[in-house]
């Protein structure tokens, strides 16, 4: 018959209780010498399932334990635990899968019991990818190639091709580009009252703009302008 309390320890087993509630490497094992200690105190089972969070069948095997194993019962017996799935080969694998498709771990399941015959859970599967520093984040959207690779299968083939038509004589191949800059001067230094600070004029800013195409001959025309460049500007000059 399973006990409901916890009777009658002696003096060095309670004491041995306390130690391993305190010191023990194990939750598990601090938690059922807790158990054993409050339920010694009158503590009703209910309260002790809310307070580990377990079932009433839970404390019964453990006060079970106790009483066919006295200490020996609160320590995993060898060979009991969770045996770990995978092999390390293997976890590396499931990684590889996960980055294959890292939206949908049902997918990477699938390809674990057709190529390894057993079945495994989602959130084994999270434990393993986090032992190689996989997390669940959002996604970023990136260029489906980068500047460099663009610009050498697109760029340069074109600009190649329109120097050989400039050297034909088919067109007039020129290169463009603008600069601008303001005419504002640097406010200066000079010694003033803390709380009578000098204040300046403020005057319109002059800005300067300037636009220039030049051929592969280094033939150079530019343009000088104090508004702002617009496209009807742009072809005229070119």
């Amino acid at each position: 018959m399973t006990m409901k309390f916890i009777y009658d320890l002696s003096w060095d087993t309670k004491k041995i209780l306390e130690r391993i509630y305190k010191q023990s490497k194990h939750h598990q094992t601090r938690q059922r010498a807790k158990c054993l200690l409050l339920s010694l105190k009158g503590t009703p089972i209910k309260e002790l399932m809310k307070i580990f969070e377990v079932t009433r069948k839970t404390i019964y095997n453990w006060f079970s334990s106790w009483e066919e194993n006295k200490l020996l019962g609160r320590y995993e017996r060898a060979g009991r635990g969770r045996k770990p799935k995978l092999t390390k080969e293997q976890e590396k694998q499931v990684k590889e899968w996960v980055k294959e498709d890292p939206k949908n771990l049902k997918n990477v399941q699938i390809k674990i019991e057709k190529e390894w015959d057993y079945k495994i859970s989602k959130d084994t599967i999270k434990r393993t990818i986090k032992k190689f520093d996989m997390r669940w984040k959002r996604m970023k959207r990136g260029l489906s190639k980068s500047a460099a690779a663009w610009e050498l299968e697109v760029k340069l083939p074109k600009i190649k091709e329109l120097k050989e038509q400039d050297e034909k004589g088919e067109i007039d191949l020129r290169y463009f580009d603008e600069a601008g800059w303001g005419m504002r001067a640097c406010i200066p230094y000079g010694w003033q009252e803390k709380d009578e600070p000098v204040i300046l004029k403020d005057v319109e800013e002059k800005r300067i703009n300037v636009i220039g195409v030049m051929n592969v001959r280094n033939e150079l025309y530019y343009e000088q302008h104090e508004k702002n460049i617009n496209s009807e500007m742009i072809i005229r000059a070119c």
